[in-house]
This record gives structure tokens, sequence and C-alpha cells, in this order.
């Protein structure tokens, strides 16, 4: 006899099995927010289980969409490949991927895999950072074989220079600045194992000036007006204020919103510690009077009963935690469409706007960069970029300038 097998106890192996892998941690949340709406269909149906002509409508569906260009190709597919995978994780309670990590199509001698093992365990990383360090060694000791080294015997300078310029040829200036990152990391660890006879950090420390998009943010008569078009007279008013309080008054990400539980708000204190999942860094931030507000008026009147810790819930059964951020942003624009303002799409410009307010007060960089758990300042240059009002002040005067040879055209 089959064994049959609950949804929430398949989306949770499934993402575990996934993290194993090393994918992307944003990659995983928008592959378990994909389940999360097959789910719901489950739920909707009364399925418990999972049940594959509910899996095979699904599709369908999803494909009706594409075809009537609701949704995007590469969003289709996506979608697709997550929903076979699923099924093969339901089957064999694993995954397989056609990239599991960055570099993994890469096929390199046992030598430079060993090195490159050793490389990646070397230090505590971040996965994603892991993620870029096996691209990056796996790329460099491929261009080594295929340029006839299957070692690091006689590889010096020169190897580097010629491996860069052919680099720049083809791949983005953020690719550049990878590249250029974590070769130098991997030469600090070839030197401190005796791998190389040099470090390089001289020769690897030249600049790379990222390619950097600065994205919009609302303005606070606009957040206002977001917040005071929710209907809080309802459930979902209440999750949704407490949402979007958090995201314009505390800066937090969507993930940490997801994240957050009920142990992390310190009510006597009037204080919320937060670990965030994208840097590991905890953060105490003071619990604002309308965030504080918007919080106990939703886990009081309008959070769903729930075993779970995490303070957001599903508002329909089964009250089940929040499973992504990207429902987080989907909170966001559907309020932001209700009050009529064009939210660019993406929840985290409420942290936008919250850095960019704080650099326009006054308050130094170097104290909004510890207040929104960044680890570098340069975190905060996007927020400086959007503060237009204080950037006028450093244009040049034009009268100081003399007209020549005719006048200015």
């Amino acid at each position: 006899m089959i064994e049959r097998k609950r949804m929430d106890d398949l989306i949770i192996g499934y993402e575990a099995a996934l993290r194993a892998t090393g994918m992307a941690a944003s990659s995983v949340l928008r592959c378990i927010h994909q389940c999360a709406m097959l789910d719901d269909m489950h739920i909707m149906q009364g399925a418990e289980y999972l049940d594959h002509s509910i899996v095979a409508n699904y599709t369908r569906n999803t494909r009706t969409r594409y075809e009537d260009g609701k949704i995007g190709r590469k969003y289709f597919n996506s979608i697709i490949r997550n929903v076979a995978r699923f099924l093969e994780y339901a089957e064999t309670e694993g995954v397989s991927l056609e990239n599991p990590m960055k570099g993994s199509r890469y096929t390199l001698t046992p030598e430079f895999e060993k090195i490159a093992d050793a490389f990646l365990k070397h230090g505590e990383s971040h996965p994603n950072t892991r993620n870029d360090m096996r691209w990056v060694s796996h790329k460099y000791f491929t261009w080594l074989m295929e340029h006839g080294h299957n070692n690091l015997s006689g590889v010096g300078a020169k190897h580097l220079q010629a491996f860069l310029i052919d680099c720049a040829k083809q791949l983005s200036l953020n690719s550049m600045h990878d590249i250029k990152l974590y070769l130098k990391k991997l030469y600090s660890y070839l030197y401190e194992v005796d791998l190389s006879k040099s470090p390089y950090t001289e020769f690897l420390s030249f600049k790379v000036n990222r390619e950097t998009k600065i994205s919009p943010c609302l303005s606070q008569d606009e957040i206002d007006k977001v917040l005071t078009t929710i209907d809080r007279n309802t459930v979902g008013g209440k999750r949704a204020y407490a949402v979007i309080s958090l995201g314009a008054e505390l800066g937090l990400r969507a993930c940490d919103v997801v994240g957050l539980e009920l142990t992390d708000i310190d009510w006597v204190a009037g204080e919320i510690k937060v670990k965030q999942a994208k840097t590991g860094r905890t953060v105490v931030l003071p619990l604002t009077a309308r965030t504080g507000e918007a919080l106990q008026d939703y886990i009081l009147y309008g959070r769903r009963s729930s075993p779970s810790q995490q303070v957001f819930v599903r508002l329909k059964a089964p009250h089940t935690p929040l499973k992504a951020a990207v429902t987080v942003g989907e909170i966001y624009r559907d309020c932001c469409a209700a009050a009529g303002i064009r939210s660019g799409a993406q929840f985290h410009n409420l942290r936008r706007s919250l850095g960019t307010a704080m650099i326009a007060g006054g308050v130094p960089v170097e104290t909004a960069a510890q207040v929104f758990g960044d680890s570098h300042i340069n975190s905060m240059k996007q927020y400086i970029a959007l503060d237009s009002t204080h950037l006028k002040l450093c244009a040049l005067p034009l009268d100081s300038i003399s007209s020549t040879g005719g006048g200015v055209r």
C-alpha cells in the first residue's frame, strides 16, 4: 500500500532538502512560496494529503495563465520545474537540481576539486557566500586546466592577469567584482596553506565599481496614506497594518517579518530583537508607539489561534506561519494598490524610505548602518543617493562659470 503524505510535512521536508543542496536562500523561499500556492489549492478542495489530480490542475492553470499573457515565460518555467522537483521529492525524499550550486557544471581534476572543497570549508561563511566562492574557484581552476595546468605548479601573477582579462571580455561589472573579491580570498587561503608563494594581495586590490540601481522609496505622506487606507476592523487589515508598520518604522526586511517570533518582542523594555536572515546579525530595535499598538492589536484581536511561535500566520485554516517573504511583498503591493500608490512592487521600499529619512534627518551614516544591522556603511549609499534635497546642496553654482567661445550652448 502506497503511503499517503501530508502536504504540510512534504513542504517542510522539501524546504530542508533544497537548503541541503546549497541553493541560495532567496531561491528556496521562491520555491516554497510556489508550493504554498499549490498547498492552498489542496486546502480549498479539502485535501490534506498530496493529490496528483490537484497538482495536474495547478499545472494546467499555470499554463493557461502563461498562454493568456498573465505571467512571463521565465516565471512559468520556474513553476513547472519546481512542481516537477517537488513531486520528485514526494516520491524519493530527495531532490536533484540542474545546477545545485554555481560552478557545479565545471569538472575539475581530483587535485583542484580537493583544493576547492577545502577552500569552501575554510572559515565561516554564509551559504550564499560559499555559493559564490565555489563559482569563482571552479571557474578559475577550469580556466587553468584549459590552459594546460592540472595543478597549481608554475601558476603565478601572469596567469591571474590573463584569467581576469578573459573574464572582463564576457562578464558584467558586478560579476567582475565577485571574481576579484573571491580570487583574493582564494589566494589568501592558498598562501596560508603553502599552496601559493604569494597571496597577491596588492595585485588583487584594484577597485571594481559595481553597477548600482537606485530603487524608489515612498515619501512619508505616501506611507501615511497606505496605513490610513488599511481597514483595521478586519483580521487581514490588522495583520497588514502590523506588517507595513514593521517595514516603515523599523526597516525590517520581508524575510525578517516572516521569521519574527512572539518571544522576540519585549513589551516591558519596549524593544524588538531580530536576528537578520540576510546577515545573521542580531539587532535590537525600539518598539515605536505605532508599531507596538499595531502588533498588540493584531496579536490580541486578529491573530488566529496557532501553536506556532511566529507572529504572522495564515488567515485561512490551517493557521500555519507565513511560509515565504513573498507573501509579505504581496501584502505590501495590495495595500499600495488600495491607496492608489505605485509601490515599485517591493516591500524593501519601506526600508529604503526609512534609511533615506534617517540620512536626510541628519543621522550619521555609521549610526544608521548599525540600526539597520548592516556590516558596512557602503550599504547606506543608496539612501544618500535618494536624499535629493541634500544632494542639491552639493551642486556647484553656475554663476561662477565664465562663458567663452561664443557663449554657452
